[in-house]
């Protein structure tokens, strides 16, 4: 029973190799569990606020967490090390996006913007500034999708631009 969370479980990942479940939790822990037996393998700790947002990058490599603490944390997936925390938002992250590549994390936040990471260094590379309570990366790659309540903003990965928005719901 100790291998369990002990809150709410926030946001789960499965592995691209399909053989893992990651979960994130208000008790600020990250789990890995075996997806065939359900057994816990690694807790991941060192997170001072819940997790909100998880993703695993598409080689299996990193998992990535976005916390109400304000922050972004790369994991090592094998090791459960945290190799890096990323720090420059100023509200909680609401959503954790990688590239189909594998080289950029994409996080949106209640700060009102919405960031582009090197995985590898931890750089900001630059800062969109749009509401983000979701957040995606096109499969190819292309392309950044964040939505907030009544709209939807399409953006271009490399360079950043806002290319579209799609309005929802007239006030």
């Amino acid at each position: 029973k100790e291998k369990e969370h002990y809150d709410t479980i926030t946001s789960v990942a499965i592995s691209p190799d399909g053989k893992y479940i990651v979960s994130g939790s208000r008790d600020k822990t990250i789990k890995v569990w075996d997806i065939k037996t359900g057994e816990c393998l690694n807790t991941l700790e060192g997170i001072s606020g819940f997790i909100r947002s998880i993703a695993i990058s598409p080689d299996g490599k990193y998992i990535v967490s976005g916390s109400n603490d304000d922050t972004i944390k790369v994991f090592d997936f094998k090791t459960g090390e945290c190799l890096n925390t990323l720090e420059e938002h100023s509200k909680w992250i609401d959503s954790i996006a990688i590239s189909p590549d594998g080289k950029y994390i994409v996080s949106g936040s209640d700060d009102r913007t919405i960031k582009v990471w090197d995985i590898k260094t931890g750089e900001c590379l630059y800062t969109l500034v749009g509401y983000s309570n979701s957040t995606v990366i096109s499969p190819d790659g292309k392309y950044i999708v964040s939505g907030f309540w009544d709209e939807i903003k399409i953006w271009d990965l490399k360079t950043g631009e806002c290319l579209n928005t799609l309005e929802g719901y007239p006030e």
